[in-house]
């Protein structure tokens, strides 16, 4: 009997699994009860004490259960390039970060197990073209991984770039030789392959290019809060240190951290958090405090989750509508902004320009112009953005544009590449 191998989609997101199975493909195992689609798990932790943890959508279920107590963790797969990130501490337990995503993918694991009614090893594990610009750190970033799926009881672990895997799914589907583009936008990365795609069994240097980089999902929401939002929490605070002259602004390392998804939860920290205790005490001026105050209500009254799915939402909002309403209703925090379709994407210039720089880079990598791409295959959320879409359209053309299931098929390559088990490195 073959080995059962465990392929797993580990997004910033959302995360799914599928397998290979007594040589047979399972494409959607059914991980999580409580989701609307059970195939599809939120990346999602919550630790209401420190020895408790809940997963995916029980987590946000749990999280308003036990009102808001607690630590909840989102976007969590971004840190992993980041070596100054060594993890946090609740009360008396240390997470490393590698224990957070250990923890999650043997859930994962155990889910799948009991799906399969087998104990399982083996895992195909999707990785982004790039989880960091810096060689060092990606390759940093893949030690972690590994470190973690050890955490999780896998001895034996292939990673396969997603962009690659989304070919493989495609290429399903093509039954003659075609040069094709895929691009795939998560929450945290963005990331490209080129590939001939042939009938005949797939080879290594059917890939003609892999490239990515670190922005995304996560990236575009996060501009609301840096433009425009976080105003009203304290980010253009003023402050005098007692026996100091020096006037002072809020530290660029603690809004940082406000504006980021993955980032604002650590706020709580203590020596952050007494910092900006402090910053308050010494501000100058009433509305100063006044912010500060409403940001200690939402870190305090648990409001983080809750205010960044508004902002995800206002986002979506704009990319089939010219305005979107950004309406807050928790008491405190309330707050209301129309935001445009414009003004969005004058703040993400740089994001777009990091991202169409990974495309350049992967055409050049190939050797082809655009021209030469006989079909683009976008997938994630991102995609449907409407300045990142019209630049494809722009480039490439609208009777080249294909479009596949957001969120499933990564997975469907992922299953089709342990079929090559031998091959991968």
């Amino acid at each position: 009997m073959a080995d059962t191998i465990l392929a797993i989609d580990f997004g910033t997101s959302h995360s799914l699994v599928g397998a290979l199975h007594d040589g047979q493909r399972i494409d959607d195992l059914a991980i999580d009860p409580f989701s609307h689609d059970p195939t599809l798990m939120r990346t999602l932790l919550y630790f209401p004490t420190p020895d408790q943890c809940f997963y995916g959508a029980e987590a946000l279920k749990k999280y308003t259960e036990f009102e808001m107590e607690g630590r909840l963790f989102r976007s969590f797969k971004s840190h992993l390039p980041n070596k100054y990130y060594l993890g946090t501490v609740f009360e008396n337990r240390i997470l490393s970060l590698e224990n957070m995503i250990g923890l999650f993918l043997l859930e994962l694991k155990k889910r799948a197990e009991a799906v399969l009614k087998t104990h399982v090893t083996k895992a195909v594990i999707g990785r982004p073209a790039r989880y960091s610009m810096d060689p060092v750190a990606d390759e940093f970033a893949i030690h972690r991984m590994r470190k973690a799926a050890e955490y999780a009881g896998f001895t034996d672990v292939k990673f396969v770039p997603e962009p690659l895997a989304a070919a493989l799914e495609f290429r399903r589907g093509i039954h003659q030789e075609k040069t094709i583009l895929i691009g795939d936008f998560g929450g945290g990365t963005s990331d490209f392959t080129i590939m001939k795609i042939t009938p005949n069994e797939f080879q290594k240097k059917d890939v003609l290019a892999v490239e990515g980089c670190p922005l995304a999902g996560d990236a575009l929401d996060s501009v609301f809060m840096s433009s425009r939002l976080n105003r009203g929490f304290g980010a253009q605070t003023k402050y005098r240190l007692p026996m100091s002259n020096n006037l002072l602004t809020m530290p660029v390392s603690v809004m940082d951290r406000l504006n980021k998804p993955a980032q604002i939860v650590h706020l709580k920290e203590r020596d952050t958090y007494e910092f900006i205790k402090e910053v308050r005490k010494c501000a100058l001026r009433a509305e100063d405090k006044n912010a500060i105050d409403r940001l200690f209500i939402m870190l305090e009254d648990q409001q983080i989750f809750a205010f960044f799915e508004e902002i995800e939402k206002t986002k979506k909002d704009l990319s089939t509508r010219p305005t979107s309403v950004f309406k807050f209703d928790y008491p405190d925090l309330e707050t209301n902004e129309v935001f445009s379709g414009v003004e969005f994407e004058d703040w993400s210039v740089k994001i777009k320009s990091e991202i169409l720089s990974a495309l350049d880079r992967c055409l050049s990598q190939a050797g082809l112009a655009s021209s030469q791409i006989e079909h683009v295959f976008l997938t994630g959320g991102t995609a449907h953005v409407p300045f990142i879409q019209n630049e494809f359209i722009r480039r490439f053309g609208t009777e080249k544009m294909q479009t596949k299931k957001f969120f499933h098929s990564i997975l469907s390559g992922l299953i089709e590449s342990a079929k090559s088990w031998d091959e991968l490195s």
